[in-house]
């Protein structure tokens, strides 16, 4: 898992920087073994700053490996990978999975402090979520073979990161 420890570095930069001035705010990101290119999931609120309707989540690769810019993901890789798939919208809190795992569900909410974040259980008890780190050992385009997944998390009131792994 080294590149957990590049990706927080890049992760801590990114968290503190408005992406653009439409409301985008960074949620968190998904690194894999395959590479230093990350996957960033933003927030987009409308002019009264809450949720936007339509598109409230969106994602961008962070091309680390050659520029270092932002770029689109493309439709296979949304489609069959790393989007997210909205179960529920109402107000400013939605539930969501990503389109290639259903067993985890995810929550953006407000925090404590009044900020917008994802939320989601990570052995047992609810955390903010801001990396997910996937190692990927082989496998196709298709079916990569995913043999483990951290979910790193933190408890905001008690001050404490806590990391969950599995085999999917």
């Amino acid at each position: 898992m080294n590149g957990i420890r590049n990706g927080l570095g890049i992760l801590g930069f990114l968290m503190l920087t408005q992406v653009s001035a439409q409301e985008s705010l960074i949620l968190f990101t998904i690194e894999r073994s395959l590479n230093e290119d990350q996957i960033v999931y933003f927030l987009h609120l409308d002019e009264n700053g809450l949720l936007r309707k339509e598109n409230p989540v969106s994602l961008k690769w962070l091309d680390n490996e050659k520029t270092g810019e932002l770029v689109p993901v493309n439709w296979i890789k949304k489609k069959f990978g790393y989007d997210v798939e909205i179960l529920s919208h109402e107000g400013d809190r939605l539930t969501f999975k990503f389109v290639s795992y259903d067993k985890k569900i995810f929550t953006l909410k407000k925090d404590h402090f009044g900020n917008y974040s994802v939320f989601a259980k990570i052995n047992e008890r609810v955390m903010k979520i801001r990396h997910i780190y996937l190692e990927i050992d082989g496998g196709s385009f298709w079916k990569p073979n995913i043999t483990e997944v951290a979910v790193m998390g933190f408890h905001e009131l008690a001050n404490t990161r806590i990391k969950e792994t599995f085999n999917p």
